[in-house]
């Protein structure tokens, strides 16, 4: 019982570090994070919250992992409770509002890297399941544009572009897939595209790139949504 009551009071250390820590990063950036600010803010001392994070680098790996769980769990959410030919739309706009919601905490994982911090493997992996996620959306583009006859030549199959050839090389046996899984360069060009594109709509808008331009942006970015689907 002493062990149960310990583990939770360990646990309950850590999750209010980490808010404390969420906190310096909203006011300071990823530079601003210190154990030892945090653990006076906490009214410990530093030694004794290095009991509980071994170093700097550890928090952010646990504030990075639990940012990418949440996004990941956040899109594959938005995904799961759409119609097949609305999840392209759905994902998108989930990205979005979730970036909007929590600016910083975007902002850790897309923004300017942390001088000097190496991801250890679990952070790649959960980013891996999120991209898994991304790509079986931007698969259904491709049905939905079949189904409906649209595409160029009426829907029917197009010789790969140089950049989806390029990666259905560089990519091959290299994604979140199981066997007989894994999509093709089209899929994979398709998924670059629409990450590339969305982050950078909004990237700008999350660092208020946009103010006082006089224009929605989520006017732009529903309209790169279209130009996604329809392939442009």
């Amino acid at each position: 019982m002493a062990t149960a009551r310990r583990e939770r009071y360990r646990k309950q250390t850590r999750e209010e570090a980490k808010a404390v820590a969420l906190a310096q990063l909203s006011e300071s950036g990823t530079a601003g994070i210190s154990v030892n600010a945090i653990a006076k803010a906490m009214g410990m001392t530093g030694p004794a919250l290095y009991r509980y994070f071994a170093s700097r680098d550890e928090l952010l790996t646990e504030l990075i992992t639990d940012t990418y769980r949440d996004l990941a769990e956040t899109l594959a959410q938005a995904v799961a409770d759409a119609a097949p030919a609305d999840r392209f739309r759905a994902l998108a706009r989930a990205l979005r509002d979730w970036a909007k919601r929590q600016p910083d905490r975007y902002l850790l994982i897309y923004g300017t890297p942390v001088p000097g911090y190496h991801a250890p493997p679990e952070t790649t992996e959960i980013a891996a399941s999120l991209m898994r996620t991304i790509f079986d959306a931007c698969a259904t583009v491709g049905e939905a544009v079949e189904a409906d006859g649209g595409g160029v030549d009426g829907g029917r199959q197009q010789p790969l572009t140089e950049l989806e050839a390029e990666l259905a090389r560089h990519l091959e046996g290299a994604g979140p897939w199981g066997p007989g899984e894994e999509p093709g360069g089209e899929v994979k060009g398709r998924a670059l595209r629409t990450w590339t594109r969305l982050h950078g709509v909004i990237s700008l808008d999350v660092q208020g790139q946009f103010t006082g331009m006089g224009f929605d942006p989520s006017v732009l970015f529903e309209a790169e949504i279209d130009a996604l689907v329809r392939g442009g």
